[in-house]
């Protein structure tokens, strides 16, 4: 993949004049730059972009076959390469054209069987040791945890009453003391999100819940006390899991999509299958939208445009996600899986150097506790990084002054990093100097009407089809993660004692720390 010479020379083009200058250039900036669907508005007209940039980053999509790969995406084709496997995530919100009733089944089925499960836990019929479950802790890693602690948090203020949620990814024994701390064993309920049943932290992390369960309760009353979101029924079994209270989690589910699926069980407990069920639902919009929406006033496919413009076109080499709510204070650490996991790649589908640099370095932080850290670093460092802001609309108007500062802080910091400040010298050049900010840097705006389950669900399909995208423009699998499988297999060696063929640093530390093999 190379860079066609149009876009290079609009990023010469527009690198040349002033930020503010090119905003008040272009009268029809604000509305083209200007996106909004199910809740969401995005607001990219404080990028280094124009309509005749635009116009040519649309044309090198659809040069690069995006039409096509879509359509693949949608309909179940195989779309990641490497595994032989479609990605069908979309499936669990009914938001692509699946063929097949076998994938459709499973979808419905798992759904009911999900939702009245959790039913039964909410009401108090599912009763482990003959008291109501009044605490789940959710024991998974990755996007088996990511996904379902940011939606818990995030829409905690909306839960229906119901039993307590925590989770647990950690191989640190003290994250799993402190989630069981001061509960009642006999209303704990513990959900094991794994799809092979073989991941080791979770693994792990599960028979340490169990053996504790057992000291609890009593070894043949442990069992009682797990559900489990498993494409491996039989190991789920083994483990002691009743097989009514294992829910298929299938492998054309990758981890990081995988929220809105069985995934999601402890969340269906936690917050409501209502809640649940509208999170599905404002993602299921966005997914229609992706699949109609004319490409230059497609949100997901603009967003992407404007991040791979500024990695592969401009140049910088990460982004940060500046959350102002402290409800999406977990939002950037998701989409650093979402996006580092799916497009830190440098070799496309067919095997080859891409030519591209894959997707940026995700990083980021919440609101003005951020104001407080790094944002001196965005504003006076050297190393100029795109910023998006994501923030809440109502709060601009609210009878809460707390919120209304907190909206303005968001729409001050976007104005600063834009205009910067250059004091003039006068008696005292050096602090002048030191107090001067450059400006001229890039941020967008995602501003939800309100943080609800809807809002939530669109919001995080919008950067799910955005990484897809994106994957397109630098032609890589986003869908696999080799780099993830390389050090569980190096893990393997070493707890396996087999250290021939490991380096002699590794070795040292090794051996200066005592480590004992398995």
């Amino acid at each position: 993949m190379v860079l066609p010479p149009e876009l290079i020379a609009h990023a010469a083009r527009l690198g040349a004049v002033r930020l503010r200058d090119l905003m008040a250039a272009d009268r029809d900036r604000a509305d083209a730059l200007l996106i909004s669907h199910a809740g969401i508005e995005f607001d990219c007209s404080k990028q280094r972009l124009d309509g005749a940039s635009i116009t040519a980053l649309v044309a090198h999509l659809e040069d690069a076959g995006f039409g096509a790969r879509r359509e693949a995406l949608l309909t179940g084709a195989i779309v990641n390469e490497s595994e032989h496997r479609p990605a069908l995530h979309m499936a669990y919100r009914h938001g692509a054209t699946l063929e097949g009733a076998d994938v459709t089944h499973l979808v419905d089925r798992t759904q009911a069987e999900t939702r009245a499960f959790a039913q039964q836990v909410r009401t108090g019929q599912f009763k482990p040791a003959g008291k109501a479950v009044a605490r789940i802790i959710n024991i998974g890693i990755g996007g088996s945890d990511l996904g379902p602690r940011l939606v818990a948090d995030a829409l905690a203020d909306h839960a229906e009453a119901g039993p307590d949620l925590r989770f647990v990814a950690s191989l640190d024994p003290s994250e799993l003391a402190r989630t069981v701390a001061g509960a009642d064993p006999e209303t704990l309920l513990f959900v094991i999100a794994s799809k092979s049943f073989s991941t080791q932290e979770t693994l792990m992390t599960a028979q340490a819940a169990r053996d504790w369960m057992a000291g609890q309760v009593g070894l043949e009353q442990a069992g009682r006390h797990f559900a489990a979101a498993s494409a491996a029924r039989d190991k789920a079994i083994t483990f002691g899991i009743n097989p009514d209270h294992i829910f298929d989690f299938p492998d054309w589910v990758g981890g990081r999509y995988s929220v809105w699926s069985a995934v999601g069980l402890s969340l269906e407990i936690g917050l409501g299958p209502d809640v649940f069920a509208a999170l599905r639902d404002g993602a299921q919009s966005m997914d229609k939208h992706f699949a109609t929406a004319p490409l230059a006033r497609n949100l997901p496919v603009m967003k992407a445009l404007v991040d791979f413009w500024n990695r592969a076109v401009l140049g910088y080499p990460s982004r940060c996600v500046a959350a102002y709510s402290a409800r999406l204070g977990l939002l950037p650490g998701y989409l650093q899986q979402l996006e580092m996991e799916s497009l830190g790649k440098s070799v496309t589908a067919d095997g080859l150097p891409s030519g591209m640099p894959g997707g940026a370095l995700v990083w980021g932080g919440c609101g003005t506790e951020v104001q407080h850290s790094f944002f001196q670093w965005l504003h006076q460092g050297s190393d100029a990084t795109p910023v998006d802001f994501i923030g809440i609309g109502r709060h601009f108007a609210s009878s809460d002054p707390r919120e209304r500062v907190l909206a303005a802080n968001m729409a001050a910091q976007g104005a600063a990093l834009l205009d910067g400040v250059q004091l003039p010298p006068g008696n005292d050049p050096a602090g002048a100097a030191q107090k001067s900010m450059p400006g001229g840097r890039v941020s967008s705006i995602l501003l939800l009407d309100d943080l609800t389950p809807a809002t939530l669900g669109a919001l995080l399909a919008l950067h799910e089809h955005k990484v897809f995208v994106e994957s397109v423009l630098y032609g890589i699998n986003p869908f696999d993660q080799w780099g993830v499988e390389l050090g569980k297999v190096l893990t393997k060696g070493i707890l396996d004692g087999e250290l021939s063929g490991y380096d002699a640093s590794t070795r040292a530390m090794l051996a200066r720390t005592g480590f004992v093999p398995e």
